[in-house]
């Protein structure tokens, strides 16, 4: 897949938990809260079946780590703190790299494919995603 996606696996999933892993060389710091926001809206693509749309709303209570650049692997957690039909609120962990783990609420939305996201490619490409990083960890 030649998309811009952060996540190298998914290592545990369930209706109200995902675990996963992201790996950096010389990374700005930021894309440590972008693989969180990956790994919660996969979650969120994954509870409706890949069946809807899925983005970020909001991001509380995250602060960036101190270093500019980051370079290794990140334990990367997500807890579904509640859910209504069309939104979701994370509680979403990254720990390995940093001395403490990095952590925020993320809130997601969902909405019905359309011509601007269209389902006949977003949804295939999606669970094509989702298969590949659960394969890479070994879990069905």
């Amino acid at each position: 897949m030649d998309s811009f996606h952060l996540l190298t696996s998914v290592t545990e999933l369930d209706k109200g938990i995902i675990r996963g892993t992201a790996a950096f060389i010389d990374q700005p710091a930021f894309v440590v809260m972008e693989s969180l926001a990956q790994l919660g809206a996969l979650h969120v693509r994954w509870l409706c079946d890949f069946s809807k749309h899925a983005f970020l709303l909001k991001v509380e209570h995250f602060f960036l780590p101190g270093e500019s650049r980051i370079s290794g692997t990140l334990e990367l957690s997500g807890k579904l703190v509640v859910r209504s039909q069309t939104a979701f609120s994370y509680d979403l962990t990254a720990s390995g790299i940093c001395e403490a783990p990095l952590m925020g609420r993320f809130f997601f939305s969902v909405k019905e494919y359309d011509d601007t996201f269209k389902k006949e490619i977003l949804k295939t490409r999606y669970k094509e995603l989702f298969q590949c990083l659960k394969s890479a960890s070994g879990i069905v």
